[in-house]
């Protein structure tokens, strides 16, 4: 009898012993082995700084932030043909925040202003008047602008100076969910 009690004693402490071992290993795995490919190609890029990266087996959350004041639309699709590559061509449950590092009012005023007739472009399909009023509303702040068009995002690219902001829109139905942000304010 004692011999089935340290039988069924010794099977229950290296049941646990192994439980114990399998789930240790796997967090010190996932914290100080793996890196998530996603994660490592998007800090080699250049043209983009990737400041927080949350990423779950179903959702996606990154905040990004263009080093440039050129060439938006083109850092812009490297990104996120970068992020469609490594999830399988899936923009669903992915967000991507756009930050820009200035705290420039004008420049914020300026792209708030902005939105207005970018979303009336997009509901009534007319771009045609678009140039014309922001460059009514850039004349206030003697802001420039650099607006690019596609099928599936509107660019603008705000400067005063050395400053700059910029505003990405979907202009069609996307999955992906596109935050802009000035400093902490939401534009």
């Amino acid at each position: 009898m004692a011999e089935k009690i340290l039988r069924i004693f010794t099977i229950i402490v290296i049941g646990i012993t192994s439980f114990g071992l399998l789930i240790g290993g796997s967090y010190i795995y996932k914290q100080f082995i793996f890196t998530d490919p996603l994660e490592k190609s998007l800090l080699k890029m250049e043209t983009v700084k990737i400041s927080d990266f949350t990423q779950n087996e179903k959702s996606l959350y990154l905040t990004a932030e263009f080093n440039s004041s050129e060439e938006l639309q083109p850092n812009f699709y490297l990104l996120i043909n970068q992020i469609q590559e490594e999830r399988n061509n899936s923009l669903e449950n992915c967000v991507v925040e756009i930050k820009n590092n200035t705290h420039n009012k004008e420049l914020a005023s300026f792209l708030k202003a902005a939105k207005l007739p970018l979303y009336e472009a997009i509901n009534t399909g007319l771009f045609t008047a678009l140039p014309e009023q922001l460059a009514s509303l850039s004349q206030e702040d003697k802001i420039t602008y650099d607006l690019e068009l596609d099928n599936q995002f509107i660019f603008i690219t705000a400067n005063i100076g050395n400053d700059y902001a910029h505003l990405i829109i979907n202009n069609r139905d996307n999955p992906l969910k596109l935050i802009t942000t000035i400093g902490e304010e939401y534009i």
